[in-house]
């Protein structure tokens, strides 16, 4: 990446950085040395991005961003390898699992069971008894269950149900890979995916779910929180779409609807909620002292 400036620490930069990706400008902002440094992941964009800069200082008008077209912008326009390969590198954790995902729907349909289906199914604890016992889980834990615990989010019941969740995690998860790493990113869906499961199997009733929605849910708040805990961060989201997810998470758990994952929906919602401010506040706390 191509470094372009360096500012002062008290300099809020969240601001150009959401004015950045709008634009498709694909950056970091890193503390180095005391500084906060902006680096530019292409040297042709490095003109816009000071244009932009500047702009934003003198409070001048700002020009209008590119027209949004979700996936597609981050895709590649041609065939070629290096293409594919400079468009994987922009968040690589995401497009996998996307991809992953769409494989699934057509190898594991919720909406068909098959074979692959029921073997990625969250764990029956229950044994056919209806009563989980915690003594007799816990001797009979294995490795593949705590896979099977996690595997749901890959699961999908038809192309809508597939398609709305690709999208939301498509736009979530380059913010956390692009702003923060993709190891971040790795650690959020292991964390948000085995807490929005258990929570839809614990009172959702039965082990026949599936879905990337409640990870979506917790990938939102997870965001909204390093937002609002460490805005210079750079991770951030339009006020317009913090209310519309909070307001469909909402209709959604009072609608009750037995074809949504309710339980998944807010347990990924209150996991990422109670992640993102924690590590968010880590990292305020820990730049405070250094």
């Amino acid at each position: 990446m191509f470094r372009i400036m360096d500012v002062s620490l008290q300099t809020d930069l969240g601001e150009l950085s959401r004015l950045l990706w709008q634009h498709r400008i694909s950056h970091r902002i890193v503390e180095h040395e005391g500084r906060q440094v902006l680096l530019i992941a292409r040297e042709d964009q490095i003109p816009m991005a000071f244009d932009l800069f500047q702009r934003l200082q003198k409070g001048e008008p700002l020009p209008p961003p590119p027209p949004s077209a979700g996936l597609a912008t981050f895709m590649p326009s041609g065939t070629s390898f290096n293409t594919m390969l400079a468009a994987f590198r922009q968040a690589p954790l995401t497009l996998s699992l996307v991809g992953i995902c769409i494989v699934l729907a057509f190898l594991a349909p919720l909406n068909g069971p098959t074979e692959l289906t029921w073997a990625l199914l969250f764990p029956d604890f229950s044994y056919g008894t209806r009563v989980i016992v915690l003594s007799q889980v816990l001797d009979n834990f294995t490795l593949i269950q705590l896979f099977n615990m996690i595997s749901p989010i890959l699961l999908h019941g038809g192309p809508l149900h597939l398609v709305f969740n690709m999208l939301w995690l498509w736009e979530l998860g380059k913010r956390i890979e692009q702003q923060q790493s993709t190891f971040v990113m790795a650690l959020a869906i292991l964390f948000l995916g085995l807490v929005s499961n258990t929570a839809q199997y614990l009172y959702g009733g039965g082990n026949n779910f599936g879905g990337m929605s409640g990870v979506v849910y917790g990938l939102f708040a997870y965001i909204w929180m390093w937002q609002v805990v460490d805005p210079r961060s750079g991770l951030a989201l339009p006020k317009s779409l913090i209310i519309f997810m909070l307001v469909s998470l909402v209709a959604m758990t009072l609608l009750q609807l037995n074809i949504i994952a309710n339980e998944a929906h807010l347990g990924g919602f209150l996991a990422g909620v109670v992640y993102g401010a924690a590590t968010a506040t880590i990292k305020r706390v820990g730049r405070s002292m250094s």
